[in-house]
């Protein structure tokens, strides 16, 4: 019998699927990123504005990770 979790890349893959996942869910519940103690140790450095892009382009690279490996996995 095969399953998806036989292969250990498709783990990885598996893990990596959901992290991307809870990304995009706390996007959408409207999780405020700039409250995160790394962040705001950050803030004084780059600003507000630099971090901002950057949690938005972590937004970007979950959305294109899961439209990109999410067929594999489903096609097993």
């Amino acid at each position: 019998m095969y399953s998806i979790l036989m292969n250990p890349n498709q783990e990885v893959l598996i893990g990596l699927m959901c992290l991307a996942a809870l990304r995009i869910y706390l996007e959408i519940v409207g999780f405020d990123f700039l409250k995160l103690p790394l962040t705001k140790g950050l803030a004084g450095r780059a600003g507000t504005e630099a971090l901002k892009r950057f949690h938005r382009m972590g937004l970007i690279f979950s959305v294109g990770f899961i439209v990109l490996f999410a067929p594999n996995l489903l096609l097993g």
